[in-house]
């Protein structure tokens, strides 16, 4: 049984649409027999630029709070690389927040959880 991550990335609502289309593409969102089964959801989020920072969205110093999107989806660890290099070459930040959790694997209705290997 392969272990199965779930991917979490901050952006901005421009960027949304082409990063879910680049992840489409790849055929990314697997569950069973579906594929492109990707979540996305309004949040809001605060960051400060720091000295040598080029942010895509406000000041050096200055602590910015605004609306952003949260996308998020399953994939195989061998899945794993090109998921994120998609979201990196679609992304227009500087830093990229990209979160990737371990899940559990379910095996005959039995919890098998992958951070334990």
């Amino acid at each position: 049984m392969q272990k199965i991550y779930k991917i979490e990335v901050f952006l901005p609502k421009k960027a949304l649409k082409n990063i879910r289309m680049a992840l489409y593409e790849l055929g990314l969102g697997k569950i069973g027999n579906y594929d492109c089964c990707l979540s996305w959801q309004k949040v809001r989020s605060s960051w400060r630029p720091l000295n040598g920072a080029n942010p895509f969205m406000g000041k050096v110093g200055k602590i910015e709070f605004a609306a952003e999107y949260k996308l998020e989806f399953r994939c195989s660890e061998k899945e794993l690389a090109q998921a994120v290099k998609a979201i990196k070459e679609n992304h227009p930040y500087e830093e990229v927040c990209i979160n990737v959790l371990p899940l559990a694997e379910v095996d005959n209705n039995k919890l098998d959880f992958a951070a334990k290997i």
